[in-house]
């Protein structure tokens, strides 16, 4: 009973926040590191296109001091991707930028110990941004923090995770590359993610995110744990019926406790529409990435996945604070009220 108040009237609480303050996608959009000096702040982009015989995924987190970097191709069965997980700032070879209102994306360098690739595309939009503080159903947010003992020192360390910008647009990434003297020309169905703001990936304890994206669907499960906020869970689901957003999931949180990566997962999630929608996922192959001297891991994977039957690709990745204590702040998982 507790519980159910507590969701309530943080609901309201969320629901009246994001009518006072809506998502600025202009601000967003233009967000830069200029007058920045705290190394903590964080300028994302992440690209990530699929199609049933080609995946590309990058990423180039800006910061002051470094440029954390990826770049993968998925490719007839052989994972192609940058050994080098950073950059000095200004070095890195994947380039981001913008030319007449649209995000380019572009890389030159080697892939693996050798594979030789050059690769220029433009991200065309699709759909509508979603922003994960306005757009999401108040209640999910709600929930996570309803699981939590509430007093004045977690609303202080709440605030820690608040400063963070995160939106995501799906869209069609069009363009070439050349892989080892062969050229090929892509469209593929791709989802863009930008997050801004302080991003301090010790805070983290650990996470779970699942992206299939095709023609047909496009589908976001998203789970993660800070040392204020046990567990979290939201996401959305586009289909032939157009753009929702999933209530309740199902899936077995253990799988994200264990340190490892799970070769896939099975889970159903409950529609804003009432529709239950089932999901599975498939791990095909994956590249790990080392934050802050190893304060956090994090794997970044291909998956196959079945979308309410519909068959596409997409993105497994999972990761984890070096201190395993701090795994879900180490909660009987089966008391997470979800």
């Amino acid at each position: 009973m507790f519980f159910s108040l507590k969701k309530k009237i943080m609901c309201k609480v969320l629901e009246k926040r994001n009518i006072q303050k809506p998502f600025d996608y202009g601000y967003a959009e233009n967000f830069s590191l200029d007058g920045e000096t705290d190394p903590l702040v964080n300028n994302s982009y992440y690209f990530s296109a699929h199609s049933e015989s080609m995946s590309v995924y990058a990423r180039l987190g800006r910061r002051v001091n470094i440029e954390e970097t990826w770049f993968a191709i998925y490719r007839d069965g052989r994972l192609y991707s940058l050994k080098q997980e950073s950059f000095p700032v200004g070095e890195s070879p994947v380039l981001v930028g913008k030319k007449d209102g649209i995000w380019t994306l572009a890389f030159r360098g080697i892939l693996n110990d050798s594979d030789a690739v050059e690769f220029s595309a433009s991200f065309i939009p699709a759909q509508k941004p979603i922003d994960f503080t306005g757009d999401m159903p108040a209640v999910r947010k709600a929930t996570g923090i309803a699981n939590e003992k509430w007093n004045k020192a977690f609303f202080r360390q709440l605030r820690t995770v608040e400063g963070q910008c995160h939106y995501e647009q799906e869209g069609v990434l069009e363009g070439t590359v050349t892989l080892n003297g062969e050229t090929i020309e892509f469209s593929l169905p791709c989802v863009r993610d930008h997050s801004f703001g302080k991003r301090d990936w010790n805070y983290m304890n650990n996470h779970l995110w699942l992206m299939a994206v095709s023609s047909a669907c496009q589908f976001n499960y998203s789970m993660v744990s800070y040392p204020s906020l046990s567990v979290m869970e939201l996401g959305n689901c586009r289909d032939a019926s157009g753009q929702h957003f999933w209530l309740q999931a199902d899936l077995d949180l253990s799988q994200a406790g264990k340190g490892t990566v799970p070769a896939g997962v099975s889970f159903n999630v409950k529609m804003d529409d009432g529709r239950t929608v089932s999901v599975s996922a498939r791990v095909l192959a994956g590249v790990t990435y080392h934050f802050q001297d190893g304060q956090y891991v994090l794997h970044e994977n291909i998956a196959e996945f079945t979308i309410d039957g519909k068959v596409c690709r997409g993105i497994f990745e999972i990761g984890f604070n070096c201190s395993s204590d701090r795994w879900f702040n180490q909660r009987e998982l089966s008391e997470i009220e979800r």
